[in-house]
């Protein structure tokens, strides 16, 4: 039996996957709202260009006072200019982009790392559920041909029926569970990607064009 099994897997492989394990990351990378919160905040805390730091640094001051000028009847003055503060040391900023770089290094890590484990459980699912597919499809057809010799008279071959019908009901339990268990997890694998998680959630299900426009390929 065992032998007929790998026979029939050569001739029916497994449906292949169609998702795309680089282009499901890129795309929680490119959407998931903790990733890019953090991208955010780095960004804020950014070294700034030289012409953003006199710009950051740089403030209007103004005051009025008694005396008027030669060109104004008025009897105040205005005396107006910018103010440029200089830090001592710009270390500082430097240490804190650095921080949050590393801040935002780990938690791009940490969700990589979580959508991966994620991913390895689908694809296992996956598997596991076309694996049952094909052992009850050689249990339906090997149960046909049992069923075909007692009809032409081998009473004898009737437990085998009954042990393959067991078996098929078997692998439908299988089929049934699975099922269940990928859908769930293409849930929780697309609920990484934030608001887009529903066009995650197509490409998960074998829509290939969903990401279409959001990652290169």
């Amino acid at each position: 039996m065992r032998i007929i099994f790998i026979i029939l897997l050569l001739f029916n492989p497994l449906q292949a996957i169609a998702w795309d394990d680089a282009k499901v990351l890129a795309f929680i990378v490119a959407t998931n709202p903790i990733i890019q919160s953090q991208h955010q905040v780095s960004q804020v805390y950014a070294v700034p260009s030289a012409l953003n730091y006199v710009l950051e640094n740089t403030t209007f001051s103004g005051k009025a006072g008694f005396g008027g000028t030669d060109f104004r009847e008025t009897p105040y003055t205005v005396y107006g200019g910018l103010q440029f503060n200089i830090p001592l040391s710009s270390r500082k900023e430097e240490r804190e982009q650095a921080i949050k770089l590393v801040a935002e290094k780990k938690a791009i890590d940490s969700i990589n790392i979580s959508v991966m484990t994620d991913m390895a459980k689908l694809r296992l699912l996956e598997s596991e559920l076309e694996a049952s597919r094909v052992r009850r499809e050689f249990l339906k057809k090997k149960a046909a041909w049992v069923k075909e010799r007692i009809d032409q008279g081998y009473a004898s071959d009737m437990d085998k029926l009954w042990t393959l019908a067991e078996k098929i009901n078997t692998e439908d339990a299988l089929v049934v569970k699975n099922t269940l268990q990928s859908q769930t997890q293409r849930h929780k694998l697309a609920r990484y990607a934030g608001k887009q998680w529903q066009i995650l959630l197509a490409y998960l299900k074998g829509d290939e064009t969903a990401l279409r426009g959001f990652v290169d390929g």
